[in-house]
């Protein structure tokens, strides 16, 4: 037996004979996790099956369940709380995967449903649901994360502790290591990681050296570089830019290691932050003005190759700055690249980026930074409104992107002209698997007619490879089919839609 069918089966034997009875049934079954709401309530089921107030369906449910029902009636709700108490955290998705491996539900079903049955059955259960953040999950929370999870109330504050310092730590570190924490959190450890991965605008990374982590709407040490040096310069490649920062950071003192080369960089080619274009990187936040000893670091180093430490210390002597500033502003500064090879008593000196704006505001932004920057800043609207309202938001922006002010654009697969209003802005990578700067990149998408096209793509029948149509799976029993793709494969795509990363296409969608 699992608890639906046992649900069903007492309303059956216990309700009474009436015209409402199978309402009723629906109504209950609904309420506890049964019929397709994923955080059913008083006031959604009272929505969803147009009977008044949320009083009443509190009185429904008394009279036709909560007023005779036992714990013992449901046997399955007994399995379910071992499983539930066997840890003193579930992911959500995996307790879901192990009740439905148990056989304790079928395919759709709500764990909040069956927390609510638990509760009004009287057993007590001690668990609530919360977001990464550690807030309690609400119906418009629920669906900002891609996980949210189940905790013993009585261990929460020790978590909220754990969770609070792995936080803060990327502030100083630009990329933290959990790992820098493992002996405080101990067998919170995996619990904290996923916390983290499944928060609001991380960036996580996992590798033989430990889980690298930052939160992307908090104040940390690497934006601050970027704010500062992208007022002066407009691209710089990640290769250059991650030796620069790892550089910089070196000059800072802190318990604990600064993250490596290799993580820096390709944190900075996926941040949220950047255009990435091929590893050349572009900063889209808000940057920041140059103190007056970088001002002077910049002034003095626009246009010049490289200079020697003895030529630039004299030079800023003779401005005025002391040798503890001008040691900060020269060796250990995001605007400078020092250059090693030499060894340490010939060291040169050199702007991160030899092209700098000298004296002129940075260039207006183009269209398509103008509409990354529209995508970006939904990633910092609040916890307040639901993801469909955010996804509403995006796929306007990216319909923006592709058709403003035209009246018919080209299909990407087949190349051939239509109204725009038969065309579908289209992922070229399912949006579910992408990432939050990819989701806001708007190369992301690419107009596909509905002639067949979008069926097509979307069913992975036809791929693009190197700029072209290609074949993808077998469609079966589909000869008709066959023949509108054969006469696709080899379509050039256009190259207003290969923009991006290279990663967006895949063999397999």
């Amino acid at each position: 037996m699992n608890i639906e069918v046992e649900l069903i089966d007492f309303l059956e034997k216990n309700i009474k004979e009436t015209t409402n009875k199978s309402r009723n049934i629906n109504i209950i079954a609904y309420y506890y996790g049964f019929r397709g709401s994923d955080w059913p309530t008083y006031e959604e089921t009272a929505k969803r099956f147009d009977v008044g107030t949320r009083e009443r369906i509190r009185q429904l449910l008394n009279e036709n369940f909560r007023d005779f029902v036992e714990p013992n009636d449901f046997p399955s709700i007994k399995e379910f709380q071992k499983i539930l108490n066997s840890k003193n955290y579930w992911k959500a998705s995996d307790l879901e995967e192990e009740i439905s491996s148990s056989r304790l539900v079928r395919e759709r079903f709500s764990v909040k449903g069956i927390l609510n049955l638990l509760d009004d059955l009287g057993v007590v259960c001690g668990f609530e649901i919360y977001t990464p953040e550690l807030n309690r999950t609400s119906r418009n929370s629920l669906a900002l994360y891609e996980n949210n999870f189940i905790i013993k109330a009585s261990e929460l504050k020790k978590i909220k502790s754990f969770l609070k310092k792995a936080q803060g730590l990327p502030g100083r570190c630009g990329i933290a290591n959990l790992n820098y924490l493992k002996g405080e959190v101990n067998e919170y450890y995996d619990l904290v990681s996923q916390l983290i991965i499944n928060s609001y605008s991380s960036w996580t990374k996992k590798d033989e050296e430990g889980f690298w982590y930052i939160y992307e709407n908090r104040d940390n040490t690497i934006i601050n570089y970027s704010e500062k040096l992208f007022s002066i310069i407009s691209e710089c490649n990640a290769d250059r830019l991650a030796l620069v920062y790892r550089n910089a950071l070196d000059g800072r003192s802190y318990k604990y290691p600064y993250p490596p080369e290799k993580i820096i960089k390709e944190y900075l080619k996926s941040s949220v932050f950047f255009e990435n274009d091929e590893g050349n990187l572009k900063f889209i936040g808000e940057t920041k003005e140059l103190n007056d000893i970088e001002k002077d670091v910049a002034h003095y180093l626009g246009g010049k190759k490289s200079v020697s430490f003895p030529d630039f210390r004299s030079h800023l002597r003779s401005k005025g700055y002391g040798d503890p500033h001008i040691q900060k502003a020269t060796s250990s500064s995001p605007l400078v690249y020092v250059d090693k090879s030499g060894g340490r008593t010939h060291y040169t000196y050199s702007l991160t980026n030899s092209k700098v704006y000298q004296n002129q505001s940075p260039p207006a932004h183009g269209r398509y930074q103008e509409f990354l920057i529209k995508l970006r800043k939904l990633l910092a609207i609040g916890t307040d409104e639901t993801l469909e309202q955010k996804i509403r938001r995006e796929q306007r922006i990216l319909q923006d992107w592709l058709f403003k002010d035209k009246k018919q654009e080209k299909c990407a697969i087949c190349n051939k002209t239509y109204s725009v209003n038969t065309l579908v802005t289209a992922h070229k990578k399912k949006r579910s698997e992408c990432n939050d700067a990819e989701r806001t990149d708007p190369y992301i998408v690419m107009p596909i007619c509905l002639m067949g096209c979008d069926y097509f793509y979307e069913k992975n029948y036809v791929i693009i490879e190197h700029g072209f149509i290609r074949k993808g799976v077998e469609v079966e029993d589909g000869a008709e089919e066959l023949k509108i793709i054969q006469e696709l494969i080899g379509n050039k795509i256009d190259s207003r839609w290969l923009k991006g990363s290279s990663s967006y296409f895949k063999t397999s969608r």
